[in-house]
């Protein structure tokens, strides 16, 4: 997420300066995304949810 609050893309294009070079370098090596958390939380989330049943 950037600083602003608003999801993006971090990339290397026209818009880098020498002044935030270290900054968008290190969003695009290090994505703000935590996979391994929100894999487990979705497994979690899907084991642990029973879907609604209906009885005839």
């Amino acid at each position: 997420m950037d600083r602003d609050g608003r999801h993006e893309v971090a990339r290397i294009d026209d818009t880098v300066t020498a002044e935030n070079l270290h900054d968008r370098a290190e969003r695009v090596a290090v994505p703000d995304f935590d996979y391994l958390a929100q894999t487990i939380e979705g497994i979690a989330e899907g084991l642990t949810r029973r879907p609604p049943t209906t009885r005839s």
